[in-house]
Parts: C-alpha cells; sequence; structure tokens
C-alpha cells in the first residue's frame, strides 16, 4: 500500500498534469478563435487565460498576437491605430512579465517574439523607425538566444523571419537601410523563408503564424502560385472560417479562370463570377492585375484593372493601380491621367482610413514627381 506522502504527491502530479492539459486545450482555442477570424471568442478567451494566470507572459503575447492578426482578418470594430496601441500595450506587459521570471528559452522566446509584436506596432502605428528598429535588434537577440540554447524550439523561427525578410527587402531609402546596418538587421530573405518553414511545419504557438505569412508572401512577395495554394489548403485545413484566406484562395482559382480561358471570358461573364468568386470589393480584380503585370502581361493586366475600375468607379487605388500598370508599361501620358484621377479620388473614398488615404495621397504625389520629372 502506497503511504500517504506518496498518495499526496501522486494526487498532486496528477492534478499538475490536468492544469497544464487544460491549459494547452485553452491555448489551442485562442489560436483557433484568433485564426479563425473570431475576434470576439478569442479576445473573451485570452482575456479570461489572463484572469486566471496575470503573471504568464504567455497570454499577455497571446493577446498582443490576437490584435496583431485581427487587424487582417478583421470583426473588431477598431481602427489600425487603436489596435497597434493594444499590441503594443500587451507586449510590453508580456515582456514585463517573463523578465522577472527565471531565465528559459520559454521566458525567453516570450520577450523575444513580444518584442517583435512590438516593432511592427510602432512601425503601423506612426511610423515610428528607430523605435521600431530598436524593439527589432531586441526581438532579434532574444529569439536568437533561444534557437541557440535549444533549436528545436521551433516556434522562435518565424518572429526572426519577419526581422530577416522585412530587412532584406522592405527598406526605402538610404537613412532606413543605414539604421538597419548599423543595428545589424540588414536581412536575409533566403534565411527567412527556411525559418518560415521551420515553423509552419514543427511550431506549436505560431505554426498557425508562419503558414499564414508563406501563404500570404508566395501570393505577393514572392510570387509562386503552386506553393501559395499549398500554404493555404493547410492554414483552411485547421481554420475553415478565414474569410481573407478563403477570399484569397477564390481569387487564386479566378486567376486560373482568366488564364485558361482569357481576360474576354471574364468581362463576358463577370455578374455570374462576382457571386461565384466572392468579388465584393476592388481588392479582388486588383490582386489580380497586379498578378498579370507580374507575369508581365500588361495588355491584360489593364483590361482587368479598368473593368475593376468601372465596377468602383469611386475607389481611388484603382485608378493608383492603373497608373501604376501605364508606367511599368513605359505609357507615361496615361499613367499621369490615371494618377490625377487617384488624386481627386482620394477624398470621397469611403474605403480607406485617413491614414490609408494619406498614404495613398503621398504615393500618387511621389509617382507624378517622378513621371513629370521623366
Amino acid at each position: 500500500m502506497k503511504s500517504l506522502s506518496t498518495l499526496i504527491l501522486s494526487i498532486l502530479l496528477l492534478a499538475l498534469t490536468m492544469g497544464a492539459g487544460f491549459a494547452y486545450e485553452n491555448d489551442e482555442q485562442i489560436l483557433y478563435h484568433t485564426f479563425n477570424g473570431n475576434y470576439a471568442e478569442a479576445t473573451a478567451l485570452v482575456n479570461g487565460a489572463i484572469a486566471k494566470n496575470p503573471d504568464s507572459p504567455k497570454y499577455h503575447y497571446l493577446k498582443a498576437n490576437l490584435n496583431f492578426y485581427s487587424r487582417y482578418f478583421g470583426g473588431t470594430g477598431l481602427s489600425t491605430e487603436d489596435l497597434m496601441t493594444a499590441v503594443a500595450s500587451s507586449a510590453e506587459t508580456a515582456i514585463a512579465k517573463a523578465e522577472v521570471l527565471e531565465e528559459s528559452p520559454e521566458n525567453n522566446f516570450y520577450i523575444g517574439s513580444s518584442y517583435g509584436l512590438l516593432s511592427r506596432a510602432h512601425f503601423m502605428k506612426d511610423r515610428s523607425v528607430f523605435d521600431a528598429y530598436s524593439a527589432a535588434k531586441d526581438a532579434k537577440s532574444y529569439l536568437e538566444d533561444v534557437i541557440e540554447e535549444d533549436p528545436n524550439f521551433h516556434d522562435a523561427y518565424v518572429g526572426l523571419a519577419v526581422i530577416e525578410y522585412f530587412a532584406a527587402t522592405r527598406l526605402q531609402g538610404w537613412w532606413q537601410e543605414t539604421v538597419a546596418w548599423v543595428t545589424g538587421m540588414s536581412g536575409d530573405k533566403e534565411r527567412a523563408m527556411e525559418y518560415y518553414k521551420i515553423t509552419a511545419r514543427d511550431g506549436k504557438l505560431c505554426k498557425a503564424e508562419a503558414n499564414f505569412l508563406l501563404s500570404v508572401t508566395y501570393q505577393f512577395l514572392e510570387p509562386d502560385p503552386a506553393l501559395a495554394r499549398q500554404y493555404m489548403a493547410n492554414f483552411l485545413e485547421k481554420y475553415p472560417d478565414n474569410s481573407m484566406i478563403g477570399n484569397n484562395y477564390r481569387r487564386m482559382q479566378l486567376e486560373d479562370l482568366i488564364v485558361e480561358n482569357g481576360v474576354t471570358y471574364l468581362e463576358d461573364n463577370i455578374d455570374s463570377l462576382r457571386s461565384q468568386y466572392s468579388i465584393s470589393n476592388d481588392n479582388v480584380l486588383n490582386n489580380i492585375g497586379y498578378a498579370f503585370i507580374n507575369r508581365e502581361d500588361f495588355d491584360s493586366a489593364v483590361r482587368i484593372l479598368k473593368l475593376n475600375a468601372e465596377l468602383y468607379p469611386m475607389v481611388a487605388n484603382c485608378y493608383d493601380s492603373l497608373g501604376e500598370c501605364y508606367m511599368l508599361m513605359g505609357n507615361n501620358a496615361e499613367a499621369i491621367r490615371y494618377y490625377n484621377i487617384a488624386a481627386q479620388k482620394v477624398d470621397g473614398d469611403t474605403t480607406r482610413s485617413e491614414q490609408g488615404k494619406q498614404f495613398l495621397r503621398d504615393n500618387i504625389e511621389q509617382q507624378l514627381q517622378r513621371l513629370n520629372a521623366s
């Protein structure tokens, strides 16, 4: 017969095991609702977890992650500025909670990943480049320490991938490049793609995030339709209600249809295709237009983008895209004409926030200056 102390120890171990299992199941539910785009449900779950575990950095990190990705998935009722403020607040709390705990790969992961989210929040909220680079540098340092101590901590790779890819591909202007060089973040695109794939394959908390980022990267930044479909299918298998990925998946199917049957088929059947492929805003045909630009099939791209402008005549970005297409074709006169139309449409465009309108105005002004100079 077991001694009383042995029995008590067994009960405590069982309770701890059950607690860990419950926590893991709760994490899965938070992630499920986060990446399905169920903002209210995910928020309720993560707030409940924080109430039960107020000193756990994990749930503050998961809350920051929820608010960051909900910018793409919708359903929040919040502006980008408000969401990024929430991201920064939760990320800073996660960092503070983890820093007072005993150092470990897991706690360093929460610190590094939260610094990564804080960096993105700084950049997206107020374009605070120096604050963004400072936080990114801390993120890189902590996450590299995690991998050095435990190379099989697969969730840590995705945060490094974001930093490496952004630094390698998205910096603009000599001063940003100089700051990146000084802070040791010049970036490595190939390494970034390798790191994304490690987390997408073997991650736990960040597996969905990595699959999402790979699907977006292969759609828009490193165009590879076959790989984009693969990662979208992986994502949708577990998160079927995510409307962003679902709509993009249907968009790619529509793109295949146009490639197979020609732009005339799209023009002749647009009414039925709008319903079948969820063409409910200007983004669908705009993205397909850019896919044809990437193929250097400019004639098809122009026809698709003009059809988009016919469907959404008050959306300034439709004309901005036509301006860019004509500019890439070398037809500067038409490019200037469409950029000027875009400039006239910005103020009345109800599809963009004020921040989005200003971003578009700045882009139009830069392109017109470049075209008029040439």
